[in-house]
This record gives C-alpha cells, sequence and structure tokens, in this order.
C-alpha cells in the first residue's frame, strides 16, 4: 500500500520539512486516512483528514522527520489522534442529548456500526496508549503494521530488528490490544 521508491527516498532526503514532507507523500496521506476511516467509520472524508492533519501539523515548524517512515508514523498517529478527539466530542455530544429515537421496530434496520463508535475508538486509543506505557516497541510494529500498513519485512528493517522478531511483537502487539479492548464495557 505505501511503496517506497529509490526516488521518493532522495526528494525526502532533500527537504524534510513538514510542508515538503506533506506535499511529497500526499496521496500516501490520503491512503492512510482512509484506511483509518474504513476501521473507525468517523463522520468526515478522506481529504478533510488528510488536510486537518496538515493544519494540525503547522504549527511545529520544528519538526523534522528522518525518514519516510518517520514522517508516515507520525502522520499515523496524529490522525488517530484527531480521530480520537473526534469521537471524544461525538460522545460528549451524545451524552448531551439530541439523538434521533428510534422505535424497536425501526432499529431492525439500523446498520451495526460498533467497529466506529466512539466508544470503540476510545478503548482502542487507550489500549494503544497503555501499550505504548508498557512496551513502546510494541506499540511502534502496532502502528507501523495496523495504521501504515507496512509488511514485516519493512518493519524489520525500519526498527532495525529480524523479520522473526517483528511477528513476534505484532502477535503479542494484537493480543495486548484485543484483549483491553474486549474487556472494555
Amino acid at each position: 500500500m505505501l511503496a517506497k521508491s529509490a526516488a521518493a527516498d532522495r526528494e525526502f532526503k532533500l527537504d524534510k520539512t513538514v510542508g515538503s514532507s506533506f506535499d511529497a507523500h500526499y496521496a500516501q496521506l490520503k491512503v492512510l486516512a482512509h484506511a483509518h476511516l474504513a476501521r473507525e467509520q468517523a463522520p468526515i472524508s478522506t481529504g478533510t483528514l488528510a488536510h486537518s492533519l496538515f493544519l494540525q501539523m503547522q504549527g511545529g515548524e520544528h519538526l523534522r522527520f528522518a525518514s519516510r517512515e518517520h514522517f508516515l508514523s507520525y502522520a499515523s498517529h496524529a490522525m488517530r489522534t484527531l480521530l480520537v478527539d473526534m469521537a471524544r466530542r461525538r460522545k460528549a455530544a451524545k451524552r448531551g442529548g439530541g439523538g434521533e429515537q428510534v422505535s424497536l421496530s425501526q432499529a431492525e434496520n439500523v446498520p451495526d456500526r460498533s467497529l466506529g463508535t466512539p466508544e470503540r475508538i476510545l478503548a482502542v486509543n487507550q489500549a494503544l496508549e497503555r501499550l505504548g506505557r508498557q512496551e513502546p516497541r510494541l506499540l511502534q510494529v502496532a502502528e507501523m503494521r495496523a495504521f501504515l500498513d507496512m509488511d514485516l519485512p519493512s518493519i524489520a528493517k525500519a526498527l532495525n530488528l529480524s523479520e522473526s522478531q517483528v511477528k513476534r511483537d505484532w502477535q503479542r502487539a494484537k493480543a495486548f490490544i484485543v484483549d483491553l479492548v474486549e474487556q472494555t464495557p
């Protein structure tokens, strides 16, 4: 999905600022945004999420990225943060009322969106934060695999680990996250 080219790497090494990184990788950022939105079913478009990321990053003139993977990892984490903030606002609005009342007979026709509920998004985020506190490398592997859709060999290269170690880390990270999310009411 996020195929790497030698030309893109050379271009990245020439100018590593936020604006140039965003411009050079805009297509990949839209793919990344689409992947986040497909999982979380947030009520915004792919372009809106990518542009929200750009606006958020504009205040960070101090941001510099050592590699393409570093930039995309940062972008993925920032997108997740934006979506978590949106989920918190949606959950707060839901508690405040204003929701549409649906009769039981109408409820049968309502699609199941349990994977994209604000509660589910917040539960996954809490699990990731806890994983990061306990096992930072596992969090890196999980973010690269799940959010950047990197394959195991690419992750191994980016983190300077063996493929078998990355595979074990990915399995442990998935088990940790699933366990915590399933415990959440």
